[in-house]
C-alpha cells in the first residue's frame, strides 16, 4: 500500500513539473516586448507618490538607460536588464531593482524592497 501511494505521488510531483516546465517554454518563447523609450510616472511608498522617469534602449534583449526616482538617490542612475517576453528585469550598478511587466505602452510592478511603480511611454 505505502509504495503504491508513493507511486502516486512521484507521478503526480512528475506531471506537475513537466507542466510548469511547459508553461516556462511557452513565456520564454513569447515575443520579447518592446522597452525603447520614455517612460514616466510614479511609485508610491507609504501614501507619498514620487515622480518616476525611465530613458529605455533595448538591443535584442539587453536593455541599457537611466532612471530617476525623485528624491531618492539610491534609486537614480544608469540602468542594466534584459526582457523576456514581456518581464524586464532593471539593476541599477549597486542595486537589483526588480521585475516590471511590459504591456504595449504600460509598465508596472514591484521595484527595490516592494516599492509599486506604474509607468507609461511617452509618444
Amino acid at each position: 500500500m505505502r509504495i503504491a501511494v508513493l507511486m502516486a505521488l512521484c507521478s503526480a510531483l512528475t506531471a506537475g513539473c513537466a507542466a510548469a516546465s511547459r508553461g516556462q517554454m511557452v513565456s520564454a518563447n513569447a515575443p520579447t516586448a518592446n522597452v525603447s523609450g520614455v517612460w514616466t510616472g510614479r511609485a508610491a511608498t507609504r501614501g507619498t507618490f514620487i515622480p518616476v522617469t525611465m530613458t529605455l534602449t533595448q538591443n535584442g534583449t539587453s536593455v541599457t538607460g537611466d532612471m530617476s526616482v525623485g528624491g531618492w538617490s539610491e534609486l537614480t542612475g544608469g540602468v542594466t536588464g534584459s526582457i523576456q517576453g514581456e518581464l524586464l528585469t532593471l539593476s541599477l550598478e549597486r542595486l537589483t531593482l526588480g521585475e516590471l511587466t511590459v504591456k504595449h505602452d504600460t509598465m508596472t510592478g514591484q521595484v527595490s524592497a516592494g516599492l509599486p511603480v506604474n509607468l507609461r511611454r511617452s509618444k
